[in-house]
């Protein structure tokens, strides 16, 4: 946590609580390095639940929670159309404790995986993965993949913890830089809803719950776990490659789009992907797997 040594304190309105004011406050300065603290933080607290806070924070189902990924990593390559194979290299952003990376390296023949977070990664190693490198970033390049090296880079429940959309655009552009001519860049946002008005509202609900309850989830008021909700003109206008767009499990987002170099996709085959993930079957297969 920041310190506040040579800040100028704020003086507050007659009749205006500092309590209430203090999550608004709170964290202005998030950047890269309170990130990397607040998922280390995190990783040592209740690494499972931080990467996907579906299920219960207290008695996690690990078994589902890793079946979760298999699904997951089903239903992305299923919607951007893409066939694995066992020569292919893939660049997975944000890979937390490896939920989607076990799934990956069962298809391919390589993936590097990078996390800002060293617990996270420690948790993720344990599986001993013989064709996974994992990295830890700088939270905003992917340092250490070759130019034109991957078949597919991926960030699946990443993008919307960013601490801004400069950060984004940067690993857009490393994205767009690893993958070979034809290569892939997949990636999921939170979508704008009307609580992102009531934002601060919401973060100082959030702040006082938390100090009231003695368990479950700690910083869900923080700036490092709510991230950003880029409008989707935003990212289109952020990303080095054109964009197409379906809205994935019911509360997310994804974005696809080919390095030039290869004929794209057939429009049908994109169509069917997007119909199945947007289909009355899927939406029930999401309404059991829940929200990441």
């Amino acid at each position: 946590m920041q310190g506040t040594r040579g800040q100028r304190r704020e003086s507050h309105p007659p009749g205006t609580s500092a309590v209430v004011v203090l999550p608004l406050q709170y964290h202005l300065a998030m950047s890269l390095r309170t990130s990397r603290d607040f998922w280390d933080a995190k990783a040592t607290e209740n690494p499972y639940w931080y990467v996907s806070s579906y299920g219960s924070y207290g008695e996690r189902d690990l078994e589902e929670f890793w079946a979760a990924g298999v699904r997951i990593w089903r239903d992305l390559r299923e919607a951007v159309g893409y066939a694995p194979r066992r020569e292919d290299v893939v660049v997975e952003i944000g890979c937390g404790v490896g939920r989607l990376t076990r799934a990956i390296a069962a298809d391919v023949g390589h993936v590097h995986a990078f996390d800002i977070s060293e617990g996270m990664l420690a948790v993720a190693q344990r599986a001993g993965l013989p064709n996974a490198t994992f990295h830890r970033g700088d939270g905003d390049s992917l340092a250490g993949v070759d130019k034109g090296t991957a078949d597919l880079a991926i960030a699946y429940c990443v993008f919307q913890h960013l601490p801004s959309q400069a950060v984004l655009n940067r690993y857009l552009t490393e994205m767009r830089r690893v993958v070979k001519p034809g290569g892939i860049i997949a990636f999921t946002l939170s979508p704008r809803t009307w609580d992102d008005a009531l934002r601060p509202v919401l973060r100082v609900h959030r702040w006082l719950r938390e100090k009231i309850a003695s368990d479950g989830p700690r910083g869900l008021y923080r700036r490092e776990w709510i991230g950003i909700r880029p409008r989707r003109d935003d990212v289109h206008a952020l990303s080095p490659v054109p964009l197409d767009f379906t809205p994935l499990h019911g509360d997310k987002w994804l974005f696809w789009g080919r390095a030039p170099g290869v004929a794209a996709q057939s429009t049908a085959r994109v169509a069917a992907s997007a119909s199945r993930a947007t289909s009355p079957a899927g939406r029930a297969h999401d309404a059991v797997l829940g929200p990441s």
